[in-house]
């Protein structure tokens, strides 16, 4: 494949899946796409579509096949400090991709092979990290823990869809984790009194309420009170002073943030050292839909709806109960509902490729792509808006 404009048909489909650590917050962004993105692409994508700026702060994990074809001046265009190059085992392993290997070491790349060598083979030193299928073969070697410990990581667990898969990651050694896992969390992460809480302020979220009812309703829970400053607080990079109040950020944000920041309320930790898993993904969601229905003519009211749905979309998972028993009592525009329920409309038609971003690309992605006027380039600037802002989010402390 080869490129000549971000626009051409046939400009990959990109994914961006997130790394996340022990604390859950992203710490790279693991690349897909369909077909496999050949070298000469990596440039536009990261120049022209925008990911050198999505990894600000982060790492980029890029599938490689074959080590001789990354050269020339494109390896110099990239950030080099910042991109994990996963590599198969048996090119690793393969003397005669040494000299290769030590050439991107040198450069700047780190190393990452994918497996585990086989009986008798050795990794070359350029090689710092593995990553490991989970549920794999490889996984249960039985030599695996100490391989771990013998390079300097950090680790990749892929495929870690649930809490148990989680568990075994950090056990064998592995510090960073791709998967699933944050949409199958064990049991309920609110219950009781604090679920009852944050219920009433969506309520009064989604009614437009008075600021000070809302205000009144955080002074009764001062954890509430205290996650939305520190939310706020974490990502007001573009404000020239701390937010100190509650008052303070309904005064310095405006309305419309202050109710962004509300949405993304709901899903942070109340308390501990760990962040709610689910928080990057509410807020990857909410920021894809948004900017997916930018860039294909939603006008700033539909924009609005659309980071609602996307908000939104996980309250199932976060409080474990019906669907329809959240959003009954809401009173949410009809088109919201039926995006939410259905997935259906224009808003639903934009939910259901946000949550196809969350997997490998499949080749009928294109053509919902182009049922909604977006084109893979556009679709790959808007998912490296989203992430860039997510990472914002999930490692703001």
């Amino acid at each position: 494949m080869s490129l000549s404009a971000p626009n051409t048909p046939d400009f990959p489909l990109v994914s961006l899946r997130p790394v996340t650590n022990h604390r859950h917050a992203w710490c790279a962004l693991l690349l897909g796409a369909h077909p496999a993105v050949d070298v000469p692409a990596l440039p536009r994508l990261f120049d022209e579509c925008g990911l050198d700026a999505a990894i600000d702060g982060v790492s980029c994990v890029v599938p490689l096949a074959d080590p001789a074809t990354f050269g020339g001046d494109l390896v110099r265009q990239l950030p080099a400090e910042r991109i994990v190059l996963l590599i198969p085992m048996s090119c690793c392993c393969d003397p005669a991709a040494a000299a290769d290997l030590e050439r991107l070491q040198r450069l700047g790349y780190r190393l990452m092979a994918q497996g585990v060598p086989e009986t008798g083979q050795k990794l070359p030193s350029a090689v710092s990290a593995l990553a490991i299928e989970i549920g794999s073969a490889a996984a249960e070697h039985a030599g695996l823990p100490g391989m771990l410990k013998q390079l300097p990581g950090p680790h990749l667990a892929l495929g870690v869809d649930s809490h148990t898969s989680l568990a075994r990651a950090f056990a064998l050694g592995c510090s960073h984790c791709a998967g699933e896992y944050p949409l199958h969390p064990l049991h309920a992460p609110q219950q009781g009194q604090s679920r009852a809480l944050l219920l009433k302020l969506l309520a009064l979220v989604t009614s437009d309420a008075d600021s000070h009812a809302i205000e009144l309703l955080l002074k009764q829970a001062p954890t509430l009170s205290y996650q939305l400053l520190k939310l706020v607080n974490s990502v007001s990079f573009s404000l020239n002073t701390k937010i100190a109040n509650f008052g303070h950020a309904i005064t310095l944000l405006g309305r419309r943030q202050l109710q962004r920041w509300l949405q993304l309320l709901l899903y942070a930790q109340q308390g501990g050292e760990q962040r709610n898993p689910l928080l990057a993904c509410a807020a990857l969601r909410a920021s894809l839909t948004e900017a997916l229905s930018q860039a294909s003519g939603g006008d700033r009211e539909e924009q609005e709806r659309a980071y609602m749905v996307g908000m939104f979309s996980l309250l199932d998972v976060l409080f474990a109960m019906p669907m329809v028993d959240i959003v009954a009592p809401l009173n949410l525009a009809e088109d919201v509902v039926a995006a939410i329920m259905q997935r259906s409309g224009r808003l639903g038609a934009l939910l259901s490729i946000v949550e196809q971003s969350e997997r490998t690309p499949t080749p009928d992605f294109a053509g919902q792509l182009t049922a909604l006027g977006l084109t893979p380039a556009g679709y790959c600037r808007s998912l490296a808006i989203a992430c860039r802002w997510t990472i914002q989010v999930s490692q703001g402390n």
